[in-house]
């Protein structure tokens, strides 16, 4: 281990990392007492970017930070600044997803609608599980970002950093608009946190337990205090995480969904938000992690039924009777990609909706300091077919909004011989094809910024990369539907019956989109839009 004492007498320690040298450890000390821990890259010899860690708080003071394994350190106490270093410019951060302004991003936390009896105003809140350090998963905060449309986004920085007790793991939020906390202040709605605090991964929290914490904003989500009874929930089972809640009209109190470990789920109720008691235990066959649960109206019919769901889109359907959540019909997968991941939904419907946003893991963009970004958010149904339901998801309607210019064939001729070829400008795209595969056995390619696609109707398949999906979830296909951008197509067919999310970097240089078929057919409708913010 190495270490150097250093005056503190700017803001921010300027920190050099790349992605050429291992995780160090760093620890920040004064008079032998340890104030915070953290891992990143450091490298003072190749580095590729800076990053910024606020000492303010010190100022006129020493502290002493130590780094593990061995390093020469003696160059540290001149990279000091009164302004946090500028992140260079990302070359290959997307056009219209989510990222973090820096470091590394997964989870979506905390998702809500929060409308301000103040000011009137009615933004959709993200939190984020954020590295700010490095662009690789480490030191876990929760980011925290403001939106009026779910598509532009103003981050806000973090609003919850790791403590004594753990680092900051994932969780959800909700508005106290009744104030049954008791925790308000002012004339702002309390906005509520539930969170996991990770025990003993860090050096701080060593020897600590995982447990459920809360912390809230009594000022409309522009600051959080964690709440001083924390844990809410003590430990129950390892690594039990990542708390869910909602209010249950049916029960008449709010419920919570925690993951405990294998593929079992816990369900809690509350009348205050703050007390908890266990309701039952359900298992997802397949699933693990970051639960989320909802009612959804069936299309058509009116009745309400309570979803289930695990991080890997696995879900149950059910009803909320005689105080329980009571599961029906098989588990059933939404999502055929590998690489959407703990999906979560806006706590409070937004005019009757039920948004949902993932994360879109190991998503990377060259060479820039960002890995990670959120999947287009999405507007979810449930649908009956005979005795089972069945969730759909499609791109929602603000999409339309970043349309730019659109381009639309009808009755397209393709074949070996004949095609469609069109003039791409660099950006993101929303392509929909609508054909009708009845009788139909034609393979049709779509080859696009240096990636190509294949529609397969005599196998039902649908081919980008090495990813499947069925070509049609049931029946003949009607529609398919591309959202396409820097580094993920994200697909959707037959209504959002059955979805997939693929990881590809766009070849921005190969700006022309080529269809083409191995037999004459006609695709009844193609439309090509470009979406910019």
């Amino acid at each position: 281990m190495s270490s150097i004492d250093i005056l503190i007498e700017k803001e921010y320690l300027l920190l050099p990392v790349s992605a050429y040298v291992g995780k160090r450890s760093v620890s920040i000390l004064k008079n032998g007492q340890l104030l915070d821990d953290f891992r990143l890259r450091l490298d003072f010899v190749t580095p590729s970017c800076t990053v910024s860690y606020k000492v303010s708080e010190y100022k006129g003071q020493n502290i002493t930070i130590e780094v593990s394994p061995d390093i020469d350190l003696s160059g540290l106490a001149d990279l000091a600044g009164d302004t946090p270093a500028r992140a260079r410019p990302c070359r290959f951060r997307p056009f219209i997803h989510f990222t973090a302004p820096f470091g590394w991003l997964n989870d979506p936390n905390g998702l809500v609608v929060y409308t301000s009896p103040v000011t009137e105003r009615t933004s959709y809140h993200l939190f984020y599980q954020h590295n700010p350090y490095d662009w690789v998963w480490e030191n876990m905060h929760w980011g925290h970002a403001v939106s009026e449309d779910l598509f532009h986004w103003t981050d806000l920085g973090d609003a919850l950093s790791p403590d004594e007790n753990g680092t900051m793991f994932s969780g959800s939020a909700i508005v106290d608009h009744e104030n049954r906390s008791g925790l308000k202040r002012g004339d702002e709605d309390v906005i509520l946190l539930f969170y996991t605090c990770a025990g003993n991964r860090s050096l701080r929290s060593a020897g600590k337990t995982f447990t459920q914490n809360i912390a809230y904003s009594v000022d409309g989500g522009k600051s959080f205090v964690k709440y001083e009874r924390n844990p809410v929930i003590s430990n129950i089972a390892g690594e039990n995480r990542d708390p869910k809640v909602i209010w249950c009209d049916e029960i008449g109190k709010f419920l919570m969904a925690l993951y405990l470990s294998g593929n079992e789920y816990a369900l809690f109720t509350s009348a205050d938000l703050l007390s908890w008691e266990e309701l039952q235990r359900i298992t997802i066959a397949g699933e693990a992690e970051c639960p989320d649960i909802y009612p959804v109206t069936v299309e058509g019919s009116g009745e309400r039924r309570w979803v289930l769901s695990g991080a890997s889109h696995h879900y149950i359907t059910g009803e909320m009777a005689d105080g329980r959540f009571q599961p029906s019909g098989a588990v059933k997968h939404l999502n055929y990609g590998r690489f959407s991941y703990a999906a979560q939904t806006f706590s409070q419907p937004d005019g009757g909706r039920r948004i949902q946003m993932a994360w879109d893991r190991r998503a990377a963009f060259g060479d820039d300091p960002i890995c990670g970004q959120m999947g287009i958010p999405c507007e979810l149904s449930l649908v009956k077919e005979g005795e089972e339901y069945y969730l759909c998801a499609l791109p929602v309607r603000e999409c339309e909004k970043l349309y730019a210019d659109e381009q639309i064939f009808e009755n397209q001729l393709t074949g070996p011989d004949a095609g469609l070829s069109v003039p791409m400008e660099r950006g993101a795209y929303d392509i929909r094809m609508i054909w009708n595969t009845a009788g139909q056995k034609a393979c049709i390619t779509m080859d696009l910024f240096g990636q190509r696609i294949v529609f397969d109707a005599a196998e039902n398949l649908l081919h980008i990369a090495d990813e499947t999906m069925p070509l049609a979830a049931s029946g003949d296909l009607a529609e398919i539907r591309l959202v396409i951008d820097r580094a993920t197509a994200e697909v959707f067919v037959n209504d959002g019956r059955a979805i997939m999310t693929v990881l590809w970097l766009l070849d921005l240089n190969q700006n022309t989109c080529v269809l083409r078929s191995d037999m004459d057919i006609a695709i009844d409708r193609i439309e090509i839009r470009k979406l910019m913010l």
